[in-house]
């Protein structure tokens, strides 16, 4: 391995002031433990999601899923001071001390898709195989213990990737930006708004009687979509459109967002209609006349990220006069302490007066594995997304590719100055 590494700290007082560092006496790598992978990230997105990671790290186990290294300088070396997120993508295995399910060796080149350290110091995983994971393994780390399933869980793939080494290299941007995300959609629409008997999943871990009539889309729904210009709700809107049977889609699906991005959300064709956060301010008109809404209209409210609570607000004037249905995905993207986001995390795990539902993807992931098996479940969901793919993914959404680790620190200064556009998808090639 040549060069000397670098990785990104973050301050956890606040995220926003980050620290490219190279690691100097990192080198030579000590031994590889026994069914461990020794695995450089390759291939790494940054989206909004990666400041989730940051904000509400202390409370989920983000900030522990990569420690800081033996050979951080003393400056950074203070857990309660510094810490790493991490993303997803792609990484490549540089040394190998594990076997797949069939008892070969995973072999040096294979590529590792899962949620990786974002720098240029590779990582030791444990792992562990079992027959029902064909093509995938599980970090058993014991400092990972208690980390969300859906984090610990990577896929491989061999060495070669392709002859055309650029459409491979756009695909597996793609991958790195969008996969997951577009997962979070795939489990909201095929469990959550379920139209199969038995695939019904509650979105959150409070059993709170999610019902298949909650669940239900039809020609009498509307679906309006809060921050939809953020890439899970392009995600949950294509596969309303393109993803479920006929007589299961909504009769309108409404993105309301920021002017900002009204153009380019229009220009996905995902939505019926565009409206701006405040077109509930309209003089001389209900809510309800806005939105063209029969008397008999069933609303769902998805709040992907909503400023200064729009997706309340406008929950609350339609309860009045509707039937409705109200689940957060995401939360607003602000800069926090520790405390304050602390504050805001439980303030969305209760909602007002028990009315909206917070989404958890790991545990739908995990219940959704258990309804249809490791083996259909992933087949499926491949299958869905490699079709998102070969249609081009979301029109207007552009690669925006870095090469270096300073790179990636201009772009994280971009995602916490909130200049990346909504048709940019930030990716990195690290070497």
């Amino acid at each position: 391995m040549a060069g000397v590494p670098v990785i990104q700290v973050l301050s956890r007082k606040n995220y926003e002031h980050q620290h490219l560092v190279p690691l100097p006496n990192a080198l030579p790598l000590p031994p590889l433990s026994i069914s461990s992978l020794r695995i450089k990230s390759t291939i790494l997105s940054l989206t909004t999601n990666n400041l989730t990671y940051a904000r509400v790290g202390h409370l989920l186990g983000w900030w522990g899923v990569h420690p800081l290294p033996s050979s951080i300088p003393a400056e950074f070396s203070d857990p309660e001071q510094y810490g790493r997120i991490s993303a997803w993508g792609y990484g490549v295995v540089i040394e190998s001390n594990a076997c797949d399910t069939n008892g070969s060796p995973i072999e040096v080149g294979t590529q590792v898709f899962g949620y990786l350290p974002i720098g240029t110091l590779p990582v030791d995983m444990q792992i562990q195989v079992s027959a029902s994971m064909d093509g995938q393994f599980v970090e058993v780390s014991k400092h990972r213990e208690n980390v969300l399933p859906i984090y610990n869980r990577y896929r491989f793939y061999p060495p070669s990737v392709g002859s055309n080494k650029a459409e491979a290299k756009q695909d597996l941007g793609f991958d790195a930006l969008f996969r997951v995300l577009f997962e979070t959609g795939y489990l909201m629409s095929r469990f959550v708004f379920a139209w199969e008997p038995g695939h019904l999943i509650h979105p959150s871990t409070m059993d709170d009687g999610w019902t298949s009539d909650d669940a239900k889309l039809g020609t009498n729904s509307t679906v309006l979509m809060f921050s939809p210009s953020g890439k899970t709700a392009l995600a949950f809107a294509y596969l309303l459109r393109h993803g479920r049977p006929t007589g299961t889609k909504p009769l309108t699906v409404i993105g309301i967002g920021s002017q900002s991005s009204h153009a380019f959300t229009e220009g996905t064709g995902l939505y019926d209609s565009v409206l701006d956060y405040d077109a509930d301010s309209r003089d001389g008109q209900n809510l309800g006349s806005v939105l063209s809404l029969p008397d008999d209209a069933k609303v769902v409210i998805l709040d992907f990220g909503s400023r200064g609570g729009a997706g309340d607000r406008w929950a609350d004037a339609l309860r009045k006069t509707h039937k409705l249905v109200q689940l957060r995905v995401g939360g607003e993207v602000v800069a926090d302490s520790p405390e304050r986001a602390t504050q805001r995390f439980l303030a969305s795990m209760q909602s007002s007066a028990g009315l909206s539902r917070q989404l958890n993807a790991s545990v739908l992931r995990s219940q959704a594995l258990d309804i249809m098996g490791s083996k259909r479940y992933f087949a499926e969901f491949e299958q869905e997304w490699d079709l998102c793919k070969k249609q081009g993914v979301v029109k207007g959404l552009r690669l925006i590719w870095g090469e270096s680790m300073d790179d990636v620190g201009r772009g994280w200064e971009r995602l916490c100055r909130g200049d990346v556009g909504p048709d940019e998808g930030l990716v990195f090639e690290l070497n």
